[in-house]
């Protein structure tokens, strides 16, 4: 597994960018989740803005729905600019939140493989520019999963299951150890989420500066 963050300029209309570079300001994005191909849903910190905000997004056609859920967050579905199905489709776990100022992302992530990191950087690219900031090595405690759930994350693995396109599906890993589809699927969940959520103990939480003041650290050779 890998820690990653990556920084992109987005090149494609979006109605994020619109509203950032109209007040001029940033905001954390989470709970992010692909709907389908076209549209995903998030939650956005909108601090003091709430209501200019939910103005703006309510009259883009790329919003379908919006909801105010506190006196600073915004629940969004929104038609995707590309960056977050493309992360997902190559197996990429948020760590914690992402960063919307203008047409800049900051995107933290966790993959399995630095294939799928490769995909991700390449396939980003074909919508805007991309950097790769950091790239670091993570490994869990052996302990931290069951063995069975180490055997599921581990045969997943050995037969391609992290790959794409994938090179075998949760059927044929759940008859190959003679469980249930749904039961492979329930121990490979865990088992993601453990490791995701050690990764974060272990890297802290994201936030930090928007894009456009950071100071990046070099990309790591053979990835960009």
């Amino acid at each position: 597994m890998y820690r990653a963050k990556l920084y992109i300029d987005i090149q494609t209309e979006c109605v994020l960018s619109e509203v950032t570079n109209r007040w001029n300001t940033s905001f954390t994005v989470k709970h992010e989740e692909v709907l389908d191909d076209e549209h995903i849903a998030f939650v956005l910190d909108a601090g003091e803005r709430v209501d200019e905000f939910m103005a703006a997004f309510e009259a883009s056609d790329q919003v379908p729905e919006v909801e105010r859920v506190d006196d600073t967050h915004i629940q969004l579905t929104k038609r995707s600019c590309g960056a977050l199905p493309i992360i997902r489709k190559n197996h990429g776990m948020m760590q914690w939140w992402d960063r919307v100022s203008g047409s800049q992302r900051t995107f933290d992530i966790v993959v399995f493989r630095r294939d799928d990191l490769r995909n991700i950087v390449s396939e980003l690219r074909e919508i805007g520019s991309v950097e790769l900031a950091r790239l670091t090595p993570y490994r869990a405690p052996e302990a931290m999963l069951s063995d069975r759930q180490a055997e599921v994350v581990g045969l997943a693995i050995e037969e391609g299951y992290y790959e794409w396109p994938r090179e075998t599906d949760a059927e044929t890993l759940a008859a190959a150890l003679d469980i249930t589809h749904s039961t492979f699927l329930e121990h490979l969940r865990k088992a993601e989420s453990r490791l995701l959520r050690s990764a974060l103990d272990a890297g802290g939480r994201p936030g930090g500066p928007p894009p456009v003041e950071r100071a990046a650290e070099p990309a790591q050779p053979g990835v960009r």
